[in-house]
């Protein structure tokens, strides 16, 4: 785990929640702001991951609701994917599925260095439609 740190902007990100709009028991609501005392990923606060395809690591598409969330105040980082936890957290909109997934690949899209690609891989192990060793 990361440090906990004190955010100067909110962090946008994505969470889910049970068919009632739950979360660990906790109910949550459409705009809805959320504060807690504490942080500790995993264990206190309220948890959100930045790259909306994390979140279905931790929700079954089938059986569960989506939003879009601010998280802000006491954050804590988790060290194996976008997850964060925080001491505040602002409901923004509630999003489906295809919204969600629509959001993920624009979270990926937008970190891809257009500047630096290269036009094709080759070399030893390169790509199957490339040339080279092992293509």
């Amino acid at each position: 785990m990361k440090k906990i740190e004190e955010t100067g902007q909110p962090i946008p990100g994505f969470k889910g929640f049970d068919k009632d709009l739950k979360c660990r028991g906790f109910q949550f609501a459409t705009g809805g702001e959320y504060t807690e005392e504490r942080v500790k990923i995993c264990e206190t606060g309220f948890h959100f991951c930045e790259n909306p395809l994390d979140v279905l690591s931790y929700y079954d598409p089938a059986d569960s609701r989506f939003a879009e969330v601010e998280g802000s105040g006491q954050t804590e980082r988790h060290n194996d994917d976008s997850k964060v936890a925080c001491t505040k957290l602002s409901i923004k909109a509630e999003i489906k599925l295809n919204s969600l997934l629509s959001a993920g690949v624009k979270f990926i899209l937008d970190r891809v260095e257009w500047a630096n690609k290269a036009a094709t891989n080759t070399g030893y192990r390169s790509a199957a439609t490339n040339t080279g060793d092992s293509s």
